[in-house]
């Protein structure tokens, strides 16, 4: 079995549209039904181009409605994430869908976008079967093969909801005490701060900064720990 990462340049579509634009799109959830489309996206841009790219997908002729189920701080400065819920109706098949009718397997998600080009992860049982996906995929735009891995194996990842459970569950003061010690170099080896000087920066008493660490790292260890000793070990690493 292969594991294959492709590309396709979906061209007309709202995804290629967006190419002019600097946003990473994962879509989480998707779901066909007599040729509309309902899907969860999660979307990652600049602060300046966030109007913008919700009015490409909402403006675009196959577009119904489009729901924003949240919107926060990106991971990085000047940038914005969103959740929104796409209705659509595409009276021809998309790329997921012909590679879902073909019988090609989706591997990890429903597809990536960034660039103006839309990545699926798929598992695919021979080359013959590769080639053939990109002829079929080739009708939509170019296609681009950007990794095969005959290595499969399957790792158990938590999932989003999991994710989003655990970030909400860490109380904002153990979160800005997190981020200020990455900031002054508190997990450095060596370390670049003490605890003390933490809590003089956070304006606490060194035991209730201590406190406040070690309440959130355990909460964080306890998830990531258990993840961790689910996946196979890579011996080459020892």
């Amino acid at each position: 079995m292969l594991n294959v990462k492709v590309r396709v340049r979906y061209e007309g579509d709202w995804t290629h549209e967006l190419g002019d634009f600097d946003v990473f799109g994962k879509f989480v959830a998707t779901t066909f039904r007599n040729r509309r489309y309902i899907g969860m996206v999660t979307l990652d841009c600049s602060d300046d181009d966030y109007e913008a790219v919700l009015e490409v997908i909402e403006s675009h002729e196959n577009t119904d409605e489009v729901t924003l189920i949240e919107r926060y701080e990106g991971s990085q400065p000047d940038r914005t994430s969103a959740t929104v819920l796409i209705r659509a109706q595409y009276l021809e098949y998309t790329p997921l869908q012909l590679l879902l009718y073909e019988g090609y397997i989706p591997y990890g998600g429903f597809g990536e976008l960034r660039h103006g080009e839309v990545s699926y992860d798929l598992l695919i049982e021979s080359r013959e079967d590769i080639r053939n996906m990109v002829s079929l995929l080739e009708e939509f735009g170019h296609v681009e093969i950007e990794r095969i891995s005959q290595n499969f194996s399957q790792q158990i990842v938590p999932s989003i909801t999991e994710w989003h459970d655990l970030f909400e569950n860490i109380p904002e003061r153990q979160r800005q005490l997190l981020n200020l010690a990455l900031e002054m170099g508190y997990y450095e080896l060596p370390r670049e701060a003490t605890l003390q000087e933490l809590a003089d920066e956070a304006g606490i008493a060194k035991p209730t900064a201590s406190q406040h660490l070690r309440k959130a790292e355990r909460h964080l260890m306890e998830f990531l720990v258990k993840y961790m000793n689910l996946t196979p070990v890579d011996r080459s690493r020892d």
